[in-house]
């Protein structure tokens, strides 16, 4: 009898020890990211295609397209990466007056310093990436948001036996207009991630105290994704804010070695030093935002995530009160979560989510 006992502890601890093994070598699933082309993004889709666990198989944007076309080609060479141009809309207008889209919540986005043009150009350091031989013409020519993303997502599925993820660090306009175009493909999408939102803390939008940038800049296109049944991560301010930045973060980040390590330093350290108000606004403001809801999708540094499906956005053409979530009698289709709680550590340099990713950027 002790024989067997014995025999059956052995068994049970080599199929363990093959599980672990398992998901050390457990392949990367494939994402297609969805940004609007800010600094954060950029940084986030660096992240992204850096991270072992993810396997990026497009991105769709709707701002410069030449920076996410460089770090793509010189992470993933040969690859051709798509990058798929998307709205310059916003469905809430455009709806209205099809044959004449606009977005007048874009004017909420300053032109001057930190503006798009800022953005565009990474602060003037675009010049100093590794150049792709694509230039964005000839990467993105071709390309739609209804038809080609359709067609991303058919060969990603193909290609990989899995549905891609989405994850979403913009505005819901594009995928609320693919969707739009091919409804039956939420049948084809495992789940998606979305920074948008403040649930309990104030909003980063002129003139609207809780509101959100991305459902706030087309609160029509939130509103048809919560109505989807798609299987939706929202990760909101609320979750984000438990991370901020620190100068000791800055302190490990002026460390790293790689390339892109010190292009993330170099780029941040400008941010910091020409943000109004210097750093202890800095500090209080700015979130790698984008970045961290990457860190979300690879499960680090989450400590719950919950169900809510009774959380509606507002959207009635009011500037001053469009875009929040607000609570609902009436459920969401989509199977709709929250990340509420992040693992914080002391001093928070050391959380699980900056170690990722100052590890991750600084991989060659």
């Amino acid at each position: 009898m002790e024989i067997n006992i014995y025999f059956v502890f052995i068994v049970l601890f080599m199929l363990a020890d093959f599980s672990i093994a398992s998901d050390k070598h457990q392949k990367p699933f494939p994402v297609i990211i969805d940004v609007d082309g800010g600094c954060d993004d950029f940084l986030a889709i660096l992240y992204a295609l850096k991270s072992k666990e993810l396997d990026v198989r497009g991105i769709t944007y709707n701002a410069s397209a030449q920076n996410i076309v460089d770090i793509v080609d010189d992470n993933y060479p040969g690859k051709n990466l798509p990058v798929i141009l998307g709205a310059d809309y916003n469905l809430y207008e455009t709806d209205k007056t099809p044959d004449t889209p606009g977005c007048t919540y874009q004017k909420a986005f300053p032109e001057g310093a930190h503006g798009k043009r800022d953005q565009d150009l990474l602060f003037g350091l675009n010049r100093q990436l590794r150049l792709s031989k694509r230039i964005w013409y000839d990467a993105i020519k071709g390309f739609n948001i209804t038809k080609d993303l359709a067609y991303l997502i058919d060969s990603t599925i193909e290609e990989t036996g899995k549905k891609p993820t989405i994850i979403m660090i913009s505005p819901a306009t594009n995928i609320a207009t693919f969707l739009r175009a091919f409804p039956t493909y939420t049948a084809k999408i495992d789940k998606v991630f979305w920074m948008g939102g403040a649930l309990n803390v104030p909003g980063n939008v002129p003139n609207d105290t809780r509101a959100e940038y991305n459902v706030y800049l087309d609160c029509v296109a939130a509103q048809e994704l919560l109505a989807s049944n798609l299987d939706i991560t929202l990760v909101p301010l609320d979750f984000i804010a438990q991370n901020p930045l620190s100068p000791a973060f800055f302190d490990k980040l002026s460390k790293l070695k790689s390339f892109y390590g010190m292009f993330t330093y170099n780029l941040l350290s400008i941010i910091r030093a020409t943000w109004p108000g210097g750093d202890s606004a800095f500090f209080t403001i700015y979130y790698l935002w984008d970045s961290r809801t990457i860190a979300v999708v690879k499960n680090v540094g989450v400590a719950k995530i919950v169900s809510n499906r009774t959380l509606a956005v507002t959207c009635n053409g009011d500037p001053n009160y469009d875009g929040q979530f607000v609570k609902s009698n009436i459920l969401t289709n989509s199977n709709f979560k929250v990340a509420i709680d992040a693992i914080v550590s002391t001093p928070i340099e050391n959380s699980p989510y900056f170690q990722d990713f100052l590890n991750t950027i600084d991989y060659d």
